[in-house]
């Protein structure tokens, strides 16, 4: 449905506003492309809302406004329609319904400002007696790291659904067997055995448009790895 709205799409709607870098451009163009022409047919949805980070499409024209989740008090003729992180979307006389609500996916950081060189020498076996709960998931992490190195120089990241949506995990060190908690998504992440970034729900995203439709577990965030634990860097 999300898909067959933009695809549908034919004005280029986004706002001249400043980028934060130069690799930019691409990700506007990208997203041009698919909102390139908006059609005037009644029943299907107009940008009505669109800032640097946001493009809302409804029905009809409606005020909209993206607060900080502390704030948000301070209008109560507004009522809240999503949140994304610490943003909340307010509307005034429009329902969640009437509304679909994208952020667009502009990064600041890449897998490759987080590059690593890869270890080559002998893999240590994931060593159970450093996390005793991972006993639980041993066929699973024994297979994946049978496959070798999958994450930031010398780990393996081995997941596991949790439930619907979910998705949990542990990381190897392959240099001394340790085992670590690893990240828990709801849409899966995305990572590379040469970086220590991971994207975090990045089933959320839509590749070709770089747009992240909103949900209550949708939000797209990018992580570094520490050695022991996940730093947020956006």
């Amino acid at each position: 449905m999300t898909r067959c709205i933009l695809l549908l799409c034919c004005t280029v709607f986004f706002s001249c506003q400043p980028k934060k870098k130069d690799n930019k451009e691409q990700t506007e163009s990208q997203q041009g492309t698919i909102l390139k022409t908006i059609t005037q047919e009644e029943h299907i949805l107009k940008p009505i809302f669109e800032s640097f980070d946001y493009l809302i499409l409804g029905k009809k024209p409606a005020e909209i406004m993206v607060v900080q989740n502390t704030a948000m008090d301070s209008f109560p003729i507004y009522n809240q329609l999503a949140s994304y992180g610490d943003d909340i979307i307010m509307g005034k006389d429009v329902a969640y319904e009437d509304v679909r609500i994208y952020r667009k996916y502009n990064p600041d950081s890449s897998f490759e400002d987080y590059s690593v060189e890869v270890y080559e020498g002998e893999l240590a076996a994931p060593d159970f007696t450093t996390n005793p709960d991972a006993k639980n998931f041993i066929t699973r992490i024994k297979q994946a790291c049978s496959e070798g190195i999958n994450f930031a120089g010398h780990y393996t990241l081995v997941t596991w659904g949790c439930g619907s949506p979910c998705q949990a995990g542990v990381i190897v060190d392959r240099i001394t067997g340790k085992i670590y908690d690893g990240p828990v998504t709801s849409l899966g992440s995305e990572f590379k055995k040469d970086s220590k970034l991971l994207i975090k729900n990045i089933g959320a995203l839509d590749t070709e448009t770089n747009l992240i439709d909103v949900c209550s577990y949708c939000e797209v965030t990018h992580e570094v790895w520490t050695g022991n634990s996940f730093e947020r860097v956006e």
